[in-house]
């Protein structure tokens, strides 16, 4: 295999680092050079969260060769490692210069390649570890009840822990309930970390019916026309919506095309083509089927919306089809079961549910 380098502190792994070490070992054998304490302290006068032996330890149980760096220069590395490949990360200009230089003296052996970036705002070690200082920190995991909106339930936690920085991570509407994963503090920054996770709902879907808004917000429109299917032929038309796809996003939604929120173009009369979003399906599970109710489990990527999924199958079966029902059961390992309910919601109960966000850290780790 070829020999290929990669550099870095390292200092509390997180998927940007992850991203970066899966990028670089398709190319071949990857050594770690890690820069060592006094390395860092020499070079950015602060020392790592993290000292050298746990930031190696981590390193090696991911199966990777670790050289510790203390003064060698990079053309000593280069001549001890021989490598055929240097990968660099998106924020590693300083080493990018150094190769050019001593590019232009050599006759370079290796070649660079260059990991993409994933939103390195998000991956600083630097930025992990003033949320992992801040006492105010905490990830929660809450019951969303029908009715409530998204928001309505980040003013409940802002009043009852005093907190101003709340946040959430995917909006559930009002109708639905479920699971719904809320931070506070600085643990805030995480909750883009969640947006590409795995989202399982239970949809009750009614055929032989459609509305404007596809569930039951608008008009209902009764179709006379639609005719009564069995469950083999619903089982042969939910297997063609499996996998990667485009989907048409709901003309009322809060999907902005041209700076404008769709559901206020519609209000107005304003014609607008709702947009084409890239969704993946990963499993369609019929839990109870009586026509014209459908109780369907939807395990699906992020960006995936159940109200045009029961559109979308209403067309496909001739019968049109509203969504009558939404819970949102799971959002990655997370589930519905581990969470409070807003009527339970007490500064007690929230401190006994709250989580350190050095465990989602850690999960992200093992994921990215």
């Amino acid at each position: 295999m070829k020999p290929v380098l990669i550099f870095g502190k390292f200092d509390i792994l997180h998927p940007g680092h992850m991203s970066f070490i899966k990028y670089a070992q398709p190319f071949g054998s990857v050594t770690v050079v890690l820069e060592s304490d006094e390395a860092i302290k020499r070079i950015n006068n602060f020392l790592p969260t993290q000292s050298e032996i746990i930031r190696q330890k981590s390193l090696k149980r991911m199966g990777l060769d670790v050289y510790l760096r203390h003064q060698e220069t990079l053309g000593e590395l280069l001549n001890i490692f021989k490598p055929e490949i240097v990968c660099l990360g998106y924020d590693q200009n300083y080493l990018k210069r150094e190769l050019t230089n001593i590019a232009a003296s050599t006759k370079p052996s290796w070649k660079i390649v260059y990991a993409p970036s994933l939103k390195p705002e998000l991956f600083k070690a630097s930025k992990l570890r003033s949320i992992i200082d801040d006492k105010l920190a905490g990830i929660y995991l809450l019951d969303k009840p029908k009715g409530a909106n998204s928001f309505k339930v980040v003013s409940i936690l802002r009043k009852v822990l005093n907190i101003k920085k709340v946040g959430f991570s995917g909006t559930l509407d009002p109708l639905a309930t479920g699971l719904l994963i809320l931070a506070t503090g600085r643990a805030t920054r995480l909750l883009d970390w969640f947006h590409g996770l795995e989202k399982t709902y239970e949809a009750k879907i009614v055929f032989g019916q459609t509305s404007a808004t596809y569930d039951l917000e608008s008009e209902i429109v009764i179709n006379n026309q639609a005719k009564v299917f069995t469950k083999k032929t619903l089982e042969a038309i939910l297997n063609k919506f499996l996998g990667k796809q485009s989907q048409r996003v709901p003309i009322y939604s809060a999907k902005k095309v041209q700076g404008q929120k769709l559901y206020e173009a519609a209000r107005r009369g304003k014609v607008v083509e709702a947009p084409l979003t890239n969704i993946e399906i990963y499993s369609l599970k019929i839990k109870k089927f009586n026509y014209p109710e459908l109780n369907l489990e939807v395990k699906c990527s992020a960006g995936t919306y159940i109200r045009s999924l029961a559109y979308d199958l209403g067309q496909s079966l001739g019968t049109g089809a509203v969504l009558a029902d939404l819970r949102r059961t799971q959002i990655g390992p997370w589930e519905v079961g581990q969470a409070l309910t807003i009527d339970k919601i007490t500064k007690t109960s929230l401190a006994d549910c709250r989580r350190n966000p050095q465990e989602f850290i850690d999960y992200f780790n093992g994921i990215s």
